[in-house]
């Protein structure tokens, strides 16, 4: 989910007056941006994850990226695979659109005995039902993109006139 800044008159004069700050203050507002940005954004991912395996592949693996153009927020593109094999990176969207919980899948097995027989296995049982909007990602995003908008906002408002009071002085 994207904002179009050429649709706001803020958001673009927020952009142009980041690239006129000086590197020290673009670096301030970008730090104090994510400071308070990455917290918000792992609650509100948690809020909506029900269970332990979506805690593991989609908040704790949440990150938010700032820079002087854009505030980017993305789970499931760090770290490494977990435990039991799963790679977040790549098996995300089971985790977070669901699955065909009546998917199975057979193959052939040897008994102890030496013998031969096939086996049949749910393998999406653990995974909810399918959701095109997906369960914990999407709806966070759809409600923090816009709040983290606002910060960014306020936040580089705040560092100018932080700047300007100290410079005055």
């Amino acid at each position: 989910m994207r904002i179009d800044v050429t649709a706001s008159r803020e958001l673009l004069a927020t952009i142009y007056a980041v690239r006129s700050l000086d590197r020290t203050m673009q670096k301030m507002t970008r730090q104090e941006t994510k400071r308070i940005a990455a917290p918000e954004w792992k609650k509100a991912l948690a809020e909506r994850a029900d269970s332990r395996f979506e805690h593991r592949v989609i908040v704790d693996t949440s990150v938010v990226t700032v820079s002087n153009q854009n505030v980017r927020v993305q789970s499931a593109s760090k770290g490494r695979p977990l435990s039991g094999g799963l790679n977040p990176k790549a098996d995300y969207p089971a985790v977070e659109f669901g699955a065909d919980r009546s998917r199975m899948s057979t193959y052939q097995r040897r008994s102890p005995n030496g013998g031969s027989h096939s086996v049949t296995r749910h393998t999406s049982a653990q995974l909810k039902g399918r959701n095109p909007n997906g369960y914990v990602f999407y709806p966070s995003a759809r409600e923090m993109v816009p709040r983290i908008a606002r910060l960014w906002v306020q936040t580089v408002v705040r560092t100018i006139a932080t700047a300007l009071e100290g410079k005055q002085e």
